[in-house]
């Protein structure tokens, strides 16, 4: 039977990041499974985690305080991923967290956020866009070096929330101009990504390809326990 990675989402609005994402892992020879609050299985078959972006973490699920950029949030999404996160942490899983699933795997492990980017002190343009029209600088010695193999990635930008303090166990994988730190990892052997940008939404890209493929070779390396 084949390997299966879960994908996380809201039950509305999460389509198009959920069929790219199904696209890329079918490619790579992983089958998927959508789940949003309202059909979600706590104990479904389960080789991987995918926890894609959307809209922003409650402010109440982490005990942050509200901001006016915070228009809309679902704390029953929340707790889903926070389940499904514990889950995929007490049996050894990989892991792939993406934009607000970056900054969810860092809340996870005890890290904190930036409510709002705007909010610091910029050196340079902040933008918001799905097009690769941002750099990205990848950290040397690090599993996401390893994956694309490059100083520097082209990348797209969705967010205006960011990770602040590491949570344990997690290291800074790349960052931008500003410094925000742009994408986490474990500092173990067990595959845990976060990516603040979305390679699902650039599946052309020959670093979205090699980050769907390292996590899909993660999940099917999994050994199952009898």
């Amino acid at each position: 039977m084949g390997r299966t990675v879960v994908v996380t989402g809201s039950t509305r609005g999460s389509r198009i990041a959920w069929n790219a994402s199904r696209f890329l892992l079918r490619l790579f020879g992983v089958r998927a499974r959508f789940f949003h609050p309202g059909s979600w299985e706590e104990g479904a078959d389960m080789d991987g985690l995918l926890v894609l972006g959307g809209i922003d973490i409650d402010p109440a699920t982490y005990g942050g305080t509200e901001h006016p950029s915070i228009a809309k949030s679902d704390p029953a999404r929340d707790a889903m991923e926070l389940a499904l996160l514990a889950r995929a942490d007490a049996e050894g899983l990989p892991v792939m967290g993406i934009c607000r699933g970056m900054q969810l795997l860092n809340l996870f492990y005890g890290g904190t956020l930036h409510p709002h980017i705007h909010d610091l002190e910029l050196n340079h343009p902040h933008p918001h866009t799905p097009l690769p029209l941002r750099f990205v600088t990848v950290e040397p010695r690090t599993r996401l070096h390893a994956i694309v193999g490059a100083p520097k990635l082209r990348v797209n930008a969705l967010h205006h929330q960011a990770v602040d303090a590491l949570g344990e166990g997690l290291r800074k994988a790349a960052s931008d101009a500003n410094g925000i730190t742009q994408a986490i990892e474990g500092v173990d052997s067990r595959f845990v990504l976060g990516l603040q940008w979305h390679p699902e939404f650039m599946p052309y890209a020959w670093h979205s390809r090699k980050l769907f493929a390292a996590f899909a070779e993660a999940a099917k390396a999994v050994r199952k326990v009898a």
